[in-house]
């Protein structure tokens, strides 16, 4: 009898090791297919993002460059002159108003100013 228990014994330790490795297992791959899932989860949302960062660089890219001509459009000497004589009443000075100066004491000039 006591070699019967001692056997039955044994023969649930091994069912119990059994089930616990594969209880162990299936636990191992559930979580391997979990860190799968996330880790394309991320991919993916990694991939929306960067195709909407493109997005707005290339939007960025077009307005600066269009600024970049509105501000050169609006630098123009031309565009200047206009709004000076325009808004502002300004026009070449009257001859009178002209003085010519030596080329020697224009430099003393500028070259005084700080």
């Amino acid at each position: 009898m006591r070699n019967e228990s001692f056997v039955r014994r044994n023969i649930e330790r091994r069912g119990l090791a059994n089930f616990a490795a594969a209880t162990l297992a299936c636990a191992i791959l559930a979580a391997a297919a979990l860190l799968h899932l996330w880790v394309r989860t991320r991919v993916t949302e990694r991939g929306y993002q960067l195709a909407r960062l493109s997005s707005d660089s290339r939007d960025l890219t077009r307005e600066h460059q269009a600024l970049q001509i509105k501000a050169a459009e609006l630098k123009s000497p031309q565009r200047i002159e206009q709004l000076a004589r325009a808004h502002l009443g300004m026009g070449p000075p009257a001859i009178d108003r002209v003085l010519v100066m030596p080329q020697a004491r224009s430099a003393q000039l500028l070259a005084s100013i700080p």
